[in-house]
């Protein structure tokens, strides 16, 4: 839960729009919401594993593009 948190602040302090989803469930246990977030791909927080239901949105403007993208990722 912290993890999820955390991550959801980082976002935002990168300049990170949550489209959907970003806070925790009301109900016993350790529940989050998935979340969809629109972001730079060249901000940090994309490229760390958070292990946590966060998807990102990225923009591109060709497939070569998008495929640069994801193998710039260590």
């Amino acid at each position: 839960m912290k993890e999820y948190l955390d991550g959801i602040e980082e976002i935002k302090r990168q300049g990170g729009k949550i489209l959907l989803g970003g806070k925790t469930m009301n109900r016993p246990g350790n529940y989050v919401e998935p979340t969809i977030v629109e972001i730079d791909w060249r901000a940090p927080i994309v490229k760390t594993e958070l292990f946590v239901p966060i998807l990102y949105v990225l923009k591109f403007d060709t497939i070569e593009e998008a495929i640069e993208i994801n193998n710039s990722v260590p």
